[in-house]
């Protein structure tokens, strides 16, 4: 397709795509030599969510201002990783991510609330229900487009699972009968969506192209601060 919004649309998912790949070494545990096993440090971590802003925005800009100056007949050829249900998907993943990370970020943050944390886990599900929703029907004999919608289920039942187990702690610090109860629903809730979200992730893990598990513990609630970028 020789068509030079084409080729500014290719370069920028390319640049969104290396933004996931630094990301994913970013998230790479190291050792320190500080006598402590390989982890990811916390620098990295916060370095990440800048890094899957950048992806995001430049999906955003590939979508909004980039898209429109194709032609229909065009954009119906693109790849596609290109057509716009898959950008969409891509842009939502970056912020979402970002957004999980700055919440792995508060789980260890003994300073954060309650309802920091589960304002951040709200954000998450928003993000991974809209993108859950913009990624078009892909044939599954695609490995990676198999691959990719397993991901989406995995994080999604992890947000959840947060959303809940937060919300349920809020809750259980009422002093009504009605609150206690609420929280105690809200709990288990969480409960069964992590257990969904466990599931989801060793069937992402082993699916082909396999990968490998993250090394991080899954914090108490859901939210998992180390995970690939894919």
């Amino acid at each position: 397709m020789a068509d030079a919004w084409y080729e500014v649309l290719s370069v920028l998912h390319l640049m969104a795509m290396v933004c996931f790949l630094q990301a994913n070494s970013l998230l790479l545990p190291r050792s320190y030599g500080d006598g402590h096993g390989p982890r990811v440090s916390e620098e990295s971590r916060r370095a990440t969510v800048d890094v899957f802003l950048k992806a995001g925005g430049y999906l955003d800009c590939a979508i909004n201002q980039v898209l429109p100056q194709i032609p229909p007949e065009k954009r119906r050829a693109l790849p596609v990783d290109l057509v716009e249900g898959n950008l969409k998907a891509l842009s939502l993943q970056g912020l979402g991510q970002g957004v999980d990370m700055q919440h792995g970020l508060a789980i260890d943050n003994p300073k954060a609330t309650l309802a920091v944390k589960r304002r951040l886990a709200c954000e998450m599900v928003k993000y991974w229900q809209q993108i859950k929703d913009s990624i078009p029907e892909l044939p599954l004999s695609d490995g990676w487009a198999k691959k990719h919608t397993l991901f989406v289920k995995w994080k999604y039942a992890e947000a959840k699972a947060a959303a809940y187990y937060f919300h349920g702690l809020i809750l259980d610090e009422g002093n009504t009968e009605k609150s206690q109860e609420m929280a105690t629903s809200s709990l288990q809730a969480s409960e069964e969506f992590l257990k969904e979200s466990k599931r989801a992730s060793e069937v992402f893990h082993s699916t082909p192209p396999t990968s490998r598990p993250s090394m991080n513990k899954l914090a108490q609630g859901g939210n998992n601060s180390e995970e690939p970028a894919i």
